[in-house]
């Protein structure tokens, strides 16, 4: 007989991960990981206390995970464009996965800032936009929070109200956005400096 398989917090956040992903964020559960990983329900109480500690840290895996897939493209000189797509691409083909989280109280950040801070791959792309455009910090983390606004707006309304609009014409969008606050950013500096 061979031996039980140990059951890590690891492969019950990746099982949470694949149901919530696949089945949306409320069929995840001790019963639904157990069945997933083939073993009692013991093993997810072991390593999560509540049910409300299960899901936030399912939610927590799933920004980890996104947070990875955005930074594989940190040396790309255009990662606003690119994290727009990945933004599109979850919204149109993960929907349970993109409701998780855009639209669940995992997302609660405390505030709009919060949103910026702490996740690594915005300040990767505030860091671009500074480069890109010789921005001062508070002004590129202004334009990442609006364009985020912008983009998350479009993606409710697409979600939530049937919005049509193609993948080509939210990318274009966002990044005319961009350059527009961009350049009236510039314009005020100079104004300010003169």
């Amino acid at each position: 007989m061979p031996p039980k398989q140990k059951i890590t917090k690891n492969m019950v956040l990746k099982a949470g991960f694949d149901i919530a992903r696949r089945d949306g964020i409320e069929s995840v559960n001790s019963r639904s990981i157990a069945e997933a990983l083939s073993c009692s329900t013991q093993p997810i109480f072991s390593c999560f206390a509540t049910m409300e500690e299960l899901r936030k840290g399912v939610f927590d895996f799933a920004c980890d995970k996104c947070v990875d897939e955005i930074l594989e493209h940190e040396n790309s000189p255009d990662l606003l464009n690119l994290s727009t797509k990945w933004y599109i691409n979850l919204m149109r083909n993960e929907p349970h996965l993109y409701k998780l989280l855009y639209f669940s109280n995992g997302f609660s950040q405390g505030s709009f800032h919060g949103l910026i801070s702490n996740y690594t791959s915005n300040q990767v792309i505030i860091s671009k936009l500074r480069n890109m455009y010789d921005l001062e910090a508070p002004i590129g983390e202004d334009i990442l929070l609006r364009v985020f606004a912008l983009l998350h707006g479009i993606g409710a309304l697409i979600t939530f109200n049937n919005l049509e609009m193609d993948d080509a014409e939210i990318a274009n969008m966002v990044k005319r956005t961009a350059a527009d606050m961009t350049r009236c950013a510039k314009a005020e500096d100079r104004s300010i400096r003169q």
